[in-house]
């Protein structure tokens, strides 16, 4: 499985329902199980983003699906950037 980071920010609309965050959150976690996949953390933070989720999927077309329905609602904005696993930096580098 291929590990990922999202930094997103809250638009207005999340704020306007921010009492339902909580409910949210589990969606989103049902939303990622349900393709495959897990959270590995969720945090809220201050400053230029509003939070980060570390998750990990199955595959790319399962990351598409996942982002596709995150953009359905359109109270979030995100930027998912793909890990690469220590091991595999290692290995490039003893090569080269």
């Amino acid at each position: 499985m291929a590990l990922y980071v999202m930094l997103g920010n809250l638009k207005s609309e999340a704020f306007d329902r921010l009492d339902s965050l909580e409910e949210r959150d589990g969606k989103l976690k049902s939303l990622v199980e349900s393709l495959g996949g897990t959270i590995v953390g969720l945090y809220y933070m201050i400053g230029r983003y509003d939070f980060v989720v570390i998750f990990d999927l199955p595959s790319k077309e399962n990351l598409v699906r996942f982002l596709s329905i995150m953009g359905k609602y359109g109270t979030v904005r995100t930027e998912t950037m793909e890990t690469i696993p220590p091991d595999m930096i290692y290995t490039i580098a003893k090569e080269i």
